[in-house]
């Protein structure tokens, strides 16, 4: 597990990692690299003078260098601009009448840059300063809820599938509990907090629209989709599967306990006429029935998957009389099954 400063850890409290004996409010881990995200506002007295390689390493927050080299190779900056740049209100060659203004954004950085001689990019207010701390801000904090939100919720799942053990039902049951809850949350989630559309102003989204492409968080919602709803899908035909088991179980009990009823109520006869005898008697016949009954069903329970198999062989008009005998016999065969052959090895 990372370790965190102690500066760090003093600034975020109540909030202490997981796995430590810290006492603390709010427990979290860290699902992401530790490069933080960061957000940065520049004012240049000549904004033209910043070279290519400048904005390279502004953008992609690189280590310092000669503003004429490059720090990576030309053909795989030749997307540069498209891919990181919004160039709204920037213009270096031709005659305008707005002041230069480029906003850059590879989704873990943020950067607004323009001239500090022009009143409007600096008014703390109103203007471009402004906007970054009040609105610009909400922009970054939305995309970077919807990433960590998405990405919490496939950690879930990470962790859920990683304690199920299908050779103990305990961890059955909390796996099924822990998937429906997670598709709770995800529903939650996608109906009060995923959204596209953060502001009518066409500069903000398409700021937005930037900034949750380099995050991934549409590709990153569809994959946590998919993977919540193939566990779900998952949890689903077990439990046909289930149903089905038990239809099955008591399908042979059924036809089995259809025979003893229709030999011992033909015409509505009663073998032992105890109508008149005292209630001791009553008690005691019904006892003796009743148990005998009761251990008859759950025996035909315990056999009723092999009892299937041999209602199964008698309805096939392709087998002889032999093969259907021989599936009779292997009601009462025990049979190694892997989980047997598993648990005997010790696995």
């Amino acid at each position: 597990m990372p370790r965190v400063a102690s500066h760090w850890e003093y600034l975020l409290r109540p909030l202490v990692l997981y796995h430590t004996d810290q006492p603390g409010d709010v427990r979290y881990r860290e699902i992401e690299y530790q490069r933080m995200p960061l957000m940065s506002y520049l004012a240049f007295d000549d904004v033209t003078r910043l070279s290519r390689g400048d904005w390279v390493r502004l953008v992609l927050v690189t280590r310092p260098g000669a503003s004429e080299t490059l720090p990576y190779s030309e053909r795989f900056l030749q997307e540069f601009e498209y891919r990181y740049c919004y160039d709204r209100y920037w213009e270096q060659t031709l005659p305008h009448d707005w002041m230069n203004t480029r906003f850059i954004c590879n989704g873990h950085a943020f950067t607004v840059i323009g001239s500090a001689g022009e009143p409007f990019f600096t008014d703390a207010e109103c203007g471009i300063l402004g906007q970054l701390r009040h609105q610009f801000f909400l922009l970054g904090l939305i995309a970077h809820f919807h990433k960590a939100s998405l990405l919490m919720l496939a950690d879930r799942l990470v962790v859920a599938i990683s304690r199920l053990d299908l050779r103990q039902p305990e961890t059955i049951r909390v796996f099924k509990r822990s998937i429906r809850q997670t598709m709770e949350i995800f529903l939650r989630f996608t109906h009060r907090y995923w959204f596209h559309t953060v502001s009518d102003q066409a500069q903000a989204q398409d700021l937005f629209t930037l900034w949750s492409r380099h995050l991934r968080t549409d590709a990153l919602y569809e994959e946590t989709r998919t993977e919540i709803q193939d566990m779900t899908h998952y949890l689903d035909s077990d439990q046909v599967r289930r149903q089905a088991d038990s239809v099955v179980r008591l399908t042979v009990v059924t036809i089995l306990a259809l025979v003893v009823n229709i030999a011992t109520g033909y015409f509505g006869m009663n073998l032992i006429a105890a109508a008149d005898n005292p209630l001791p008697v009553k008690i005691a016949y019904f006892l003796l029935v009743f148990i005998p009954v009761l251990a008859f069903i759950l025996y035909a329970i315990a056999k009723s998957k092999r009892l299937s198999d041999f209602l199964d062989a008698m309805s096939d008009e392709r087998l002889g009389s032999r093969q259907k005998l021989g599936v009779l016999l292997d009601v009462w065969k025990h049979k190694r099954t892997d989980f047997d052959r598993g648990r005997t090895s010790g696995q």
